[in-house]
């Protein structure tokens, strides 16, 4: 037997770094929005864990087998797959790709094994595996608190996204450790308080920002940095912008166009998630 899903990415409309805490996390005021792009998994039930994928470090670290181990220690279940994976969202890139890997392989889990996820608990989810998958376990869009696992009201931005996704790939706990990074008294919805120390942190990141602002002098307000990076955006692209942000040869950057979604109904959407 095997089973097929699509676990799909996300980004942060805008993230305000409110406190840090007194476990070592940053309390943040967010907003996540899922996003219609998707990585593929299958799984095949085995007598060990096994990972393939065509990027070798994520055979080495990956938070599908670590959920998977999660799950069996917290449950006292025995699963086991030969697991492979599709890597369509870019990884270590501020879309939650791993996260929304893990968050849907328990939830793959609780349906194959009958176990509730009311049974589930966010705030160890969270610290064990990530604080992201909380998020991605409840499949709605809305606005995060806490370290991200606290989930508040449900929002959507049913929009076109521009999406463009460098070969960099940044560090979340370097960026939240960085000491150009400050605290934010005041909710500010257009602002990701994590944009300021990636450019003091990472000078790769800071060269393909910059370059893209010598492109449009409008882009200095229309681009948003997603989570910690290093995925940049713009809500409701005009056509020019479409046209001015194409990579041209030599351009280490992918673009895509995509459309935010209120909700992902993984169990029922037949179409996507087969078992």
């Amino acid at each position: 037997m095997m089973f097929n899903i699509k676990t799909p990415a996300k980004i942060n409309t805008f993230l305000n770094v409110d406190s840090v805490r007194e476990d070592g996390y940053h309390n943040i005021s967010s907003h996540m929005q899922l996003i219609d792009l998707f990585d593929e998994i299958s799984f095949v039930p085995s007598n060990s864990n096994a990972i393939f994928c065509e990027y070798s470090e994520l055979q080495e670290q990956n938070l599908i087998i670590k959920s998977i181990e999660y799950f069996n220690e917290t449950f006292s279940t025995n699963f086991n797959f030969q697991i492979n994976l599709k890597k369509n969202i870019p990884f270590a890139s501020g879309l939650g790709g791993g996260s929304s890997n893990a968050a849907y392989t328990i939830l793959l889990l609780c349906i194959i094994s009958g176990i509730s996820i009311k049974q589930l608990n966010a705030e160890e989810v969270g610290k064990e595996i990530g604080a992201d998958v909380p998020f991605f376990i409840n499949s709605e869009s809305c606005y995060v608190g806490g370290f991200g696992e606290r989930l508040k009201e449900s929002f959507s931005k049913n929009i076109e996204f521009l999406l463009l996704s460098p070969m960099i790939n940044i560090s979340t706990s370097k960026i939240f450790q960085s000491k150009h990074l400050k605290i934010d008294k005041l909710r500010d919805c257009e602002k990701n308080s994590l944009l300021e120390p990636l450019l003091m942190e990472n000078h790769e990141f800071n060269r393909f920002y910059k370059r893209l602002l010598t492109k449009s002098s409008d882009l200095q307000n229309r681009l948003k940095l997603s989570g910690s990076g290093s995925s940049l955006f713009i809500e409701s692209p005009t056509f020019e912008e479409k046209q001015i942000l194409q990579p041209k040869n030599r351009d280490n950057f992918r673009i895509f166009c995509l459309k935010g979604l209120e909700y992902y109904d993984f169990k029922t959407d037949w179409g996507v998630a087969k078992w």
